[in-house]
């Protein structure tokens, strides 16, 4: 007679596990970046065994990929509330840079990524269609927020709508650069980054309106000449 093997009850998953790990990652991602990540650091900070570190990620980069996107989801939460609300297409494109600085000095995790691997192979692990329709609808919602801002008269009509989302990809790394100018001198990078805003938004705005106002030439007439004339009006 065959026994039928008896299965134990699975241990129930721990909820908080998964956040825990994350947590932990993060921590060891800003702090050593990508390569020096060591999961059994990871999985001993987040108090559980690299096995079951294993059950919720599949390897190193599973978990890089999910600290990013999760770093995403908040930084998309706080520009909706700081940036998208605001009426000002000129206003929203302006505080849009400087939410990038804002963003860069709160969260270290993509300037010590972008240091550690410059050739962003890590974050390469992003680059699926997902992101690609997300950075073209970007884009877009740049584009129109030049458009709208030109058809207000906030934006100057000639400026190259097409560039301007390329014009703040390349501005908002601007802090990733000061590190070494601002070394070799006193000069704060903050009042530098406010500087870059500030050009930002006067190559933008429309220029007032030229003023044209006529106004008649006057003759100054020499004081003896006047005497002269004033002479002979007395004498008719």
């Amino acid at each position: 007679m065959s026994s039928v093997p008896v299965r134990r009850p699975e241990r129930p998953r721990d909820p908080a596990r998964r956040t825990r790990i994350l947590d932990a990652a993060r921590r060891h991602f800003v702090e050593r970046g990508f390569k020096g990540t060591n999961l059994d650091a990871v999985a001993a900070e987040a108090g559980c065994a690299k096995g079951a570190l294993y059950l919720e990620f599949a390897d190193k980069e599973s978990l890089l990929r999910e600290v990013v996107e999760r770093a995403f989801a908040t930084i998309r939460a706080r520009f909706a509330a700081e940036v998208l609300g605001l009426e000002s297409p000129l206003d929203r494109l302006v505080a849009t840079l400087r939410f990038a600085y804002r963003q860069q000095a709160a969260e270290p995790l993509f300037g010590k990524l972008l240091r550690e691997d410059p050739d962003l192979r890590a974050l390469r692990l992003l680059d699926d269609a997902a992101s690609a329709a997300a950075a073209k609808a970007q884009i877009a919602q740049i584009n129109g927020w030049v458009d709208e801002g030109i058809a207000r008269g906030e934006i100057r009509p000639d400026v190259d709508r097409d560039a301007i989302p390329f014009v703040l990809g390349v501005l908002r790394f601007a802090p990733q650069h000061l590190g070494l100018i601002t070394s070799f001198s006193a000069f704060a990078g903050e009042r530098t980054l406010d500087a870059i805003a500030d050009i930002f938004r006067a190559g933008l705005a429309a220029r007032p309106a030229a003023t044209s106002t006529e106004t008649t030439p006057t003759t100054t007439i020499p004081t003896e000449q006047r005497a002269t004339a004033s002479r002979a009006r007395s004498k008719r």
